[in-house]
């Protein structure tokens, strides 16, 4: 930790200590409110997503709200009450309590004027993924990943959500903002030039479920928060342990896993809980590569080979009957190794004269990377004589990321020295963040008011950094070590920012069935300047079957440091791509403006209804216009871009110097997003012959350009900002219409779970194979089914066997004029490239 991180940090904790102490001093003797009273009930017993998944559902039910929560706006780990029975459990799992969204205590998911999915557990556990990230693609329709991304972008995986950029949807654990990573995924397609949360470093056996909140809520949580809010709340464990252990790989070969989990509660006194995770998952490379023409197999399409090793807990205990000391933290150590592409013995001899020496039956270079990632938070609650809840905490997140490139070498100093070596250390990044948050909120009963008005203010700090190191002198001599270049020295960054901000909150019911939602939320950032975004939302019902609801609000998404700081060095077989830093001598060259935020404007409206006794629908429509989008501009060749290069330092292979290109990061685009999210749901009851429980969820979204932002200089040199490239990037690369459908059949110890999802045609413009010109890669819609089967063997025991793409189906092969890289099919599939995935699982709780 660097000192102004461990300075930072010191104040935060020095800072939150003081306040804590001299509000539990003002809290003695208070009476306790409702809201304190409902988290201080006892914690529930163990619950696992196989053996004990009702105790799991009460759980859920049972995160009610105690304090005015975070600046996130959602409340942090508060007690859960004790487990009800089977027969309540599941009646709450359909409804459950909701802490995101609105700042109200006990607040259903089907009385909220957004919506909100909630994924429990054990819907978690039954999509027979190992990782949250795709556990969430296979049950949030809204959500969507690449199949496979390239460089960086193997190594750490992003993700969408309703079409629109990674960096628009805020993350939160326990209701507190989670760090960002510090990898930047830099090759050209939707995620390009986003550095986002990683949620395959939070461990899945910790998670109690989460909730997805779908629309703009900046006002509310703050900057990033224009797509949505994925909240993730841990378990809240006082006793027993579960162990799981999962074994699984592809049908066509590859992607081999073994995932070991466990979990264990204990109490802390009478009043408290502490709740420990730890895992380890190996998942081996897979190959599905075209044609090498060589004599090795080309291997860059796949899965990378990767391990995992995650540990976290979550802890509560009361210290009087007013205070309450909470913290959680995860830990995650990944090792990560990934293929380039495969160079053959022939274009060895036309292009590196010599290397054959050295690999004779061509090479492929290997990306490897070794993070530490973790995330502490430690805060205190409670209530003061007046009834304001409060809440004080901070959170500090890193991430460090050392890279190397293996099997290559250095062209150059093979050639200037007569030997070169075949591994280099290219470089690293390192990111963190140190956030405080201080938060009231209290409910005013008013006279002719029909119920409570909640207020909330709260206030936030946060210090960020970014640093990016350069590799060994070796990695970047002259042409830099083949594949992947190491980070000069004029690469290199050493960033920080501060940003402070305030929010006010109002919600109540004007009548009985009119509830309605305000917020406002000012941020300033370092250098930026200050936002001011604001929301509302409202919903009336007219009787228990059918209610409307809507919303309108602003937001903001800042630049992040990776974005304002990021420089690359991205080499293929004949071509080479140049990510030019802001604020450098090759961006003023080429007239790069400094970034500055994102903006939007959001308008939903829609519709809740019950049909029928236990039919649940929801329907809602909305409309997303973000100006200043943060892309990567298109593809700028010639004289500007060689001196810009040149400026940079960076030195281009002689293979590549024909088709070398220079971007740099900009508020390019002003988009439109419009789209509809549906879902629907009912339990079904067979009495002797079991239960069902179906849910359909549904997403469409269309996102258009509205108009171009582009530089004065690029004007100037007959450049367009977005090539067709982008623009495939920005409105037709995910899929426009994602439909899932699933049914969970439980009687007695067996629990099946079917799912179909429908993913409709997607398409991505890439270079031709020469450079000549563009070609669409097509995915053409597709449906896919998974399926898990449990069995309970013992009260304490399940065993489970499934497959995601219970079919092996693959996506259409990549359009053969634009397949330079020997990928076989379009990395952007939504539903993978690998074929179906076949595995078991064993869960025991003790």
């Amino acid at each position: 930790m660097g000192t102004k991180a461990r300075g930072a940090w010191t104040v935060g904790l020095g800072s939150l200590l003081a306040t804590s102490i001299a509000l539990g001093q003002t809290a003695q003797g208070a009476s306790t409110s409702n809201d304190t009273a409902a988290a201080q009930a006892a914690p529930n017993a163990s619950a696992t997503p196989d053996a004990q998944a009702d105790q799991s559902a009460s759980s859920n039910a049972a995160s009610l709200a105690q304090g005015s929560g975070t600046a996130g706006g959602t409340v942090a780990g508060t007690a859960s009450a004790t487990s009800a029975g089977a027969g309540d459990a599941s009646t709450v799992a359909l409804n459950p309590v909701v802490v995101t969204g609105s700042r109200a205590s006990a607040q259903r998911q089907r009385d909220s004027a957004t919506p909100i999915q909630v994924i429990t557990a054990q819907d978690l556990a039954a999509t027979g993924q190992g990782n949250l990230l795709d556990a969430l693609k296979t049950v949030v329709p809204s959500l969507t990943t690449p199949a496979v991304g390239y460089d960086a972008g193997a190594l750490s995986r992003t993700f969408q959500l309703r079409g629109l950029g990674p960096g628009e949807t805020l993350v939160l654990v326990n209701g507190k903002r989670r760090h960002l990573s510090a990898t930047l995924y830099a090759d050209e397609d939707p995620s390009q030039g986003a550095n986002a949360v990683d949620l395959d470093l939070i461990p899945l056996s910790l998670i109690d479920h989460v909730e997805v909140l779908l629309g703009s809520a900046a006002a509310q949580y703050g900057s990033d928060a224009i797509a949505g809010v994925v909240n993730i709340v841990l378990k809240k464990q006082s006793e027993g342990t579960t162990i799981s252990t999962t074994g699984g790989g592809y049908f066509d070969g590859g992607g081999a896993t073994g995932q070991f989990d466990l979990t264990h509660g204990m109490a802390l006194g009478d009043d408290g809980f502490l709740t420990l995770s730890a895992g380890y998952r190996h998942h081996s490379a897979s190959d599905r590569s075209g044609a090498s023409g060589g004599p090795e197999p080309a291997q860059v399409q796949g899965d990378p080979q990767t391990n995992l090793f995650t540990f976290g807990y979550n802890l509560e205990k009361p210290l009087n009957d007013d205070v309450t000391l909470y913290s959680f933290a995860t830990v995650a150590d990944r090792t990560v190794r990934a293929y380039e592409n495969y160079r053959s013995p022939s274009y060895i001899a036309e292009n590196l004269p010599g290397l054959e020496a050295i690999y004779p039956n061509g090479f492929s270079p290997i990306e490897h990377s070794h993070e530490t990632d973790y995330s502490v938070t430690v805060g205190v609650r409670g209530t003061t004589e007046s009834h304001w809840d409060w809440d004080l905490s901070t959170t500090y997140g890193r991430d460090v990321i050392n890279l190397q490139n293996l099997n290559t070498a250095n062209y150059s100093l093979l050639t200037d020295t007569g030997s070169t070596p075949t591994s280099f250390d290219v470089g690293g990044y390192t990111s963190s963040e140190l956030t405080t948050n201080l938060d009231f909120k209290r409910a005013f009963s008013l006279p002719f008011w029909s119920s409570p008005v909640n207020v909330a203010v709260g206030f936030e700090h946060r210090y960020e950094t970014f640093s990016l190191n350069p590799g060994d002198p070796g990695s970047y001599y002259e042409s830099g070590a083949v594949a992947f270049p190491g980070y000069l020295p004029t690469d290199a960054s050493d960033a920080h920012r501060n940003s402070v901000a305030a929010y006010t909150d109002v919600s109540t019911h004007i009548l009985p069935a009119w509830q309605i939602d305000g917020a406002i939320r000012a941020e300033d950032y370092q250098s930026l300047g200050a936002t001011l975004d604001g929301t509302v939302s409202t919903r009336y019902d007219f009787g228990s079957a059918f209610g409307i609801r809507g919303s309108a609000g602003t937001g903001t998404h800042a630049p992040t440091l990776v974005q304002e700081n990021y420089s690359a060095t991205n080499v293929t077989t004949g071509g080479a791509m140049i990510q030019i830093p802001l604020n450098s001598a090759g961006a003023r060259i080429l007239g790069a403006p400094s970034l500055k935020d994102e903006t939007s404007r959001q308008f939903s409206f829609g519709f809740v209804a019950e049909p029928v006794a236990g039919l649940h629908l929801n329907v809602d429509a909305y409309q997303i216009d973000i100006d200043n989008r943060i892309v990567d501009s298109g593809d700028i060749s010639g004289t500007l871009a060689a001196q810009a290069i040149a400026a940079n330092g960076t030195i281009v292979p002689a293979d590549a110097i024909a088709n070398t290109y220079a971007q740099f990061f900009t508020n390019g685009a002003n988009t439109r997003t419009r789209g509809i999210d549906a879902s629907l749901d009912y339990k079904s009851d067979f009495g002797s012959y079991g239960t069902v429980a179906w849910n359909l969820n549904a997403n469409y979204n269309r996102t258009t350009i509205r108009s171009v932002n582009t530089p004065a200089s690029l004007q100037a040199a007959g450049v367009a900002l977005l090539d067709a490239i982008q623009v495939s990037n920005l409105t037709t690369a995910t899929p426009r219409i994602v439909v899932s459908g699933s049914g969970a059949y439980t009687l007695g110890p067996w629990r099946v779970t079917l799912r179909e999802t429908y993913y409709g045609k997607s398409s991505q413009t890439q270079w031709a194979t020469d450079y000549s010109g563009y070609y669409a890669d097509n995915i053409n819609p597709a449906f896919i089914t998974d399926l898990d089967v449990a069995f309970k063997i013992t009260k304490n025991t399940t065993i489970a066997i499934g497959a995601n793409n219970l079919f092996n189906k693959y996506p259409t092969e990549t359009n053969p004029n634009a397949r330079s890289n020997f990928d076989l099919y379009p990395h952007l599939s939504p539903f993978g490239i690998n074929g179906g995935y076949y595995y078991a699982r064993l869960t025991v709780s003790i």
